[in-house]
């Protein structure tokens, strides 16, 4: 109790310190602020740390920072938030502006040295205060679409500097209109342990939710009898204006016969704790349709900081023949609610005796080391790795072109994973081949995808992150290097830039260099469009002169491709 009262008494110094005033900072945009993704909406294994700002379907737009300070840090990368910056604030706090397209023309200069000086594109630089320092307002760089952005935007975010905890942005007062309240979309009833049922069945049952006289409810003539331990999720979202983007929600209550039974608060979370989205939210539902739903409960080893302790957050327990009132209320940071209210009839009924799950072996417990040795396959999964016990299973099916074994299924993917466990399988495939072993998977259109993992001991090994099927393969093929308008040679003197799509068969690409006259030379990686871009630097290499152009692409599992040419620039 200390300790939750303890955070919330700091988040209310950090806010009334420099939070609530309208205008206290520079926007990072000179263009109006409509969002497309907005603080602590669910994206796939994590919260989303900050806010996503139109950029007007293009690139270019100048980025300013939102108050004076220096930049500490300047990341580059092929996913993730691409090109980013960070900037280290007097007040306390710290701003990110990622997915950028360029810095700005001094900043680029340091930040391509440094590139030089590793000889990689991906780098990782931490600033002295004295290097970059800034005023309120001033230019950085321009906002773009690198990393894993799906369209031009500028991702921004507001961290606390001494741990780096993003917060939520929407608190600090810019010029973001919001005057619409968050909609509910579905309702879930999830019976939980062998007595529990809902509308006759122990499985989930789920509801559409319509909207009538200013509130969200079930539709007319729909009925909920249920007894029994339930777990209540909803799909609930926010909405900004001059946007039709779903973002989540700032703050969920749920109450029971009027007394509150669930509440959290979407302010602040660490790195560390954003896996915890998958206990979070019911993940099963997830997997199989897609729709995020909250759960309004808290599994047991969820250790998210963003619920409220004075309030039980546990499941629903209706043992009662009576009727139960449910109101849920999803506020967003403005203060705008919307209400969803229904009722439960508590009605005990005997149904027939729940069968194990197909494949069962055995119980395990979330908080202990769990072993499963089913002699060619070795199951390891250390206490804390899952959200609640779990009933494992173990199932064998035959292999497909491309796998060198039978496929093994693990649990269900439909049961979230938050610390890596190993999964050995024991194989004895040809020494020739046991460096190019790995492990893979099928995804949801059954096409083959890589799982990770390498020989060791009579064994292929791997450390991952979900249950599901898998299988030995062998990648011996090396990435594919595409010449993109006329880079394959010849005279390029009127180019800016060779280009190449690099693509790998299974265990994707995992290194690349480009060397020109024998010197290493920078070649930036677009992950997501498997682009690889070089742009001639008169610095670096003489102009009106023939060259020679070495390019080697390794995947993974160490099979390498080299493209070779002479050009003239």
């Amino acid at each position: 109790m200390r300790k939750y009262i303890l955070i919330v008494l700091c988040q209310l110094f950090i806010f009334q310190s420099f939070g609530q005033k309208k205008g206290a900072f520079h926007p990072p945009l000179k263009i109006p602020m409509y969002l497309s993704g907005n603080f602590g909406e669910i994206r796939s294994d994590h919260f989303h740390s900050g806010i996503d700002i139109k950029t007007q379907g293009s690139i270019g737009h100048h980025v300013y920072s939102i108050d004076s300070g220096y930049i500490s840090r300047i990341k580059v990368q092929a996913n993730g938030y691409g090109k980013s910056i960070y900037v280290t604030h007097p007040n306390g706090y710290t701003s990110v502006y990622g997915h950028l397209d360029r810095y700005r023309n001094d900043i680029a200069a340091h930040v391509k040295r440094m590139q030089y000086k590793q000889r990689s594109h991906m780098v990782d630089l931490y600033l002295k205060p004295d290097q970059f320092q800034l005023k309120k307002g001033e230019f950085i760089a321009y906002s773009g679409n690198t990393g894993s952005s799906s369209g031009p935007h500028l991702h921004f975010e507001v961290r606390t500097a001494g741990n780096q905890h993003p917060t939520n942005v929407l608190k600090y007062g810019f010029d973001i209109e919001d005057r619409v309240s968050p909609r509910f979309f579905s309702l879930f009833i999830n019976p939980i342990g062998m007595e529990s049922h809902a509308n006759g069945t122990s499985e989930r049952v789920s509801s559409r939710i319509v909207k009538e006289s200013g509130y969200y409810t079930i539709p007319y003539g729909s009925n909920i009898n249920a007894w029994g331990t339930l777990g209540i999720s909803v799909e609930v979202f926010d909405f900004l204006n001059g946007s039709s983007n779903r973002c989540g929600v700032y703050k969920l209550d749920l109450y029971v016969d009027g007394q509150m039974a669930y509440s959290h608060l979407m302010d602040e979370f660490s790195f560390s704790e954003t896996r915890f989205v998958n206990a979070h939210i019911n993940y099963e539902e997830r997997f199989r349709t897609g729709i995020k739903a909250h759960n309004l409960y808290r599994l047991p080893n969820d250790r998210l900081r963003i619920y409220n302790n004075q309030t039980s957050n546990s499941v629903l327990e209706l043992n009662e023949e009576r009727i139960y009132e449910l109101r849920v209320v999803a506020t967003d940071v403005a203060g705008n609610q919307s209400e969803l209210k229904f009722k439960i009839t508590g009605k005990k009924r005997v149904l027939p005796t729940k069968n194990p799950p197909q494949g069962f072996v055995r119980s395990m417990k979330y908080d202990e080391l769990n072993v499963y040795d089913g002699g060619e396959v070795i199951v390891e999964i250390p206490a804390k790795a899952l959200y609640q016990d779990l009933d494992f299973t173990f199932e064998k099916s035959p292999g497909i072109t491309g796998s060198m074994t039978q496929f093994f299924h693990i649990a269900s993917p439909e049961i979230p994973v938050h610390l890596p466990y190993t999964l050995s399988i024991k194989t004895d495939i040809d020494q020739s081949l046991q460096e190019k072993l790995l492990l893979i998977t099928l995804n949801d259109k059954g096409e083959i995808e890589a799982a990770g993992g390498g020989y060791h001991e009579g064994a292929v090994v791997a450390s991952l992150r979900n249950f599901g099927l898998f299988a030995i393969s062998a990648d011996t093929i090396a990435p594919e290097i595409i010449p993109l308008n006329g880079s394959t040679g010849g005279d390029l003197s009127g180019r800016r830039s060779l280009q190449f799509t690099i693509i790998d068969d299974l265990s994707g690409v995992d290194k690349y260099e480009g060397y020109i006259d024998d010197s290493w030379v920078l070649f930036e990686y677009d992950m997501k469009n498997d682009l690889l871009t070089y742009t001639f630097d008169i610095d670096r290499i003489s102009r009106d002169s023939s060259h020679e152009l070495e390019l080697y692409v390794t995947d993974a599992k160490g099979n390498v491709n080299l493209f070779h040419s002479t050009f003239t620039w």
